[in-house]
């Protein structure tokens, strides 16, 4: 009469040697996969150093000259090409996206003529009376309101470009003319700024070394790595775990 367990299997307390060397098996197959996996994302925090963007030097260069209010020796395409760089990147927070909305504006309206900056603010006044009726309209009264927006944003964008050099169209531009605000710090000494250096230097500092710099196949090492090795490396082990015991079986003469 068969046993009910003739076929139980413990990783933990295996029976005989068939279930020794199966267990040895799957644990020899599980430590390549952890050392594979967290070996080395443990060797690229050991051999990343923090790497400035050029854009993030820009800024700190033109920052000191901002700060003080001496805005004769500040690059203004630079200046203001860094926060748009640092406004467009989705990771940013809610919170610092504020701030960058607050900065743009000023240092916009800064450059900008005084004639240019009326024009603009009314502009805005537009555009908010606009946005804040959206959510009663449907239908054409909708697609209408949202056309009359676009030819706003549009006025806006050729007015400034002299000044920020962006052009309708291209996401700086965008960029730009969706972060204007009607309030906003009138002075970069304004307490709301002091978080401004350390937003930039935390969104334009990147972790680099050589893992992450050389390329192979086309892709940065790093992610060749994780996302394809790992894979072809699973799979591997799969194939690999099977025709062991597969050989073993028939080895010790085992049927299913």
């Amino acid at each position: 009469m068969e046993s009910k367990d003739q076929y139980h299997f413990s990783i933990f307390k295996p029976r005989n040697l068939h279930g020794r060397k199966n267990r040895n098996v799957i644990l020899t197959m599980l430590a390549i996969w952890v050392v594979a996996v967290f070996g080395f994302q443990t060797l690229l925090k050991v051999v990343e150093k923090p790497v400035s963007e050029k854009t993030l030097n820009m800024f700190e260069l033109n920052w000191p000259s901002v700060l003080s209010g001496d805005f004769n020796a500040v690059d203004n395409n630079a200046f203001l090409n860094s926060m748009v760089h640092v406004k467009g990147k989705s990771s940013v927070k809610v919170e610092d996206q504020q701030i960058l909305s607050d900065a743009l504006s000023c240092f916009t309206f800064r450059i900008v003529s005084d004639s240019i900056r009326e024009i603009v603010f009314v502009r805005l006044t537009e555009i908010q009376a606009l946005k804040g009726a959206l959510g009663t309209l449907t239908g054409q009264d909708y697609i209408d309101t949202r056309s009359r927006m676009r030819d706003i944003s549009r006025d806006i964008s050729d007015i400034i470009e002299p000044y920020t050099a962006y052009k309708y169209g291209s996401l700086e531009s965008a960029i730009l003319t969706g972060s204007l605000k009607e309030a906003f710090p009138d002075s970069f000494a304004d307490k709301t700024f002091d978080r401004l250096p350390g937003i930039m230097k935390l969104y334009l500092t990147h972790n680099q070394s050589v893992l992450t710099d050389t390329k192979f196949l086309g892709f940065p090492f790093h992610y060749f790595y994780t996302a394809v090795f790992l894979l072809v490396l699973f799979i591997g082990l799969c194939i690999t775990y099977n025709l062991l015991i597969e050989w073993r079986l028939k080895k010790e003469g085992v049927t299913e």
